[in-house]
């Protein structure tokens, strides 16, 4: 797996706030263009898809490291 757990879960949020975005721009009143859901649903497919990808096998990093602040 190439995202951390809590980052794939993140993205799933992503995807779902996204997706109840896109519900009421299609379904409030005034409506949202054609080409603004159109965008919408191009960004969620690819979101999706980059999940769907993450197929690699999952393994825990328990190697933590320190960032070095000694720029």
């Amino acid at each position: 797996m190439l995202h951390k757990i809590s980052e794939f879960c993140n993205k799933i949020d992503r995807i779902k706030e996204l997706s109840d975005k896109l519900r009421v721009m299609k379904y409030s009143h005034p409506k949202a263009t054609d080409n603004e859901i159109d965008v919408m649903i191009e960004l969620i497919q690819a979101d999706m898809f980059l999940l769907s990808q993450d197929k690699q096998k999952y393994e825990k990093n328990n190697n933590t490291t320190v960032a070095d602040d000694t720029c």
